[in-house]
């Protein structure tokens, strides 16, 4: 089966939660807590035991943000870094904050190096969940270059619905807007028009997809089929 780049990932390292935590506390921290700030290079992962964090890209001139991935329960972000290499753009704009309240376990990048040098299953695992975060940021960016509004936001709620929503991630009208990095008015309108066609409907702080078949139609390729 192919996989399709998502924005939500979840269980890749619950098989190596005891190696991960060991002689570590977990915290607790609340909806829209921050765990990586403004000005601070990524030197902590964060293993998730309960709830949903969220890793976002912070625009400093308009103060826009735009979520690039959600991590759920035995996800592990953000991925490991080279202690030896901080890179600006991770400093200045990559942010990670609570989506819901969780419960996470915070792990020096240094822990993490050595781990990965002496486990080749976890460094396995770190590789292939490295090459689905680069698929998504990729998918992004040809999305953005290459297709219309329309199917931008049909990809998008293909995903809204499926992915996230299961996971009880909640999101506004305009938090939608800014992760596809469309205008809210130009979100907005190919939503009437979805409304119209009775794709879609809305109501307050809610959206449900109301025909599935119609939907995908207005979705890019790899949507579609995702079998071999």
């Amino acid at each position: 089966m192919l996989k399709i780049p998502e924005y939500y990932y979840d269980g890749t390292f619950t098989a190596f939660q005891p190696q991960l935590t060991a002689g570590r506390s977990p915290q607790s921290v609340a909806a829209t807590d921050q765990l990586v700030t403004i000005g601070e290079f990524m030197t902590r992962s964060f293993y998730v035991h309960r709830g949903v964090l969220r890793f976002y890209i912070l625009d400093g001139s308009t103060g826009s943000e735009k979520t690039e991935l959600f991590i759920g329960p035995g996800g592990l972000f953000p991925l490991y870094s080279p202690v030896e290499r901080q890179y600006r753009m991770e400093r200045d704009a990559f942010l990670v904050k609570a989506q819901t309240d969780a419960v996470v376990t915070p792990l020096p990048q240094r822990r993490l190096a050595d781990l990965l040098a002496t486990n080749s299953a976890l460094a396995l695992a770190m590789l292939r969940q490295y090459a689905d975060f680069s698929s998504i940021l990729l998918y992004d960016a040809v999305i953005l270059a290459t297709q219309d509004s329309t199917t931008k936001v049909c990809n998008y709620l293909y995903q809204y619905e499926q992915l996230l929503k299961p996971h009880g991630i909640v999101l506004t009208q305009a938090a939608m807007a800014s992760n596809i990095g469309l205008p809210l008015l130009t979100f907005t309108r190919v939503l009437q028009k979805l409304r119209q066609l009775g794709i879609v409907t809305t109501a307050r702080k809610t959206l449900t997809v109301t025909d599935w078949p119609a939907l995908i139609q207005r979705c890019s390729p790899e949507l579609l089929h995702t079998n071999d």
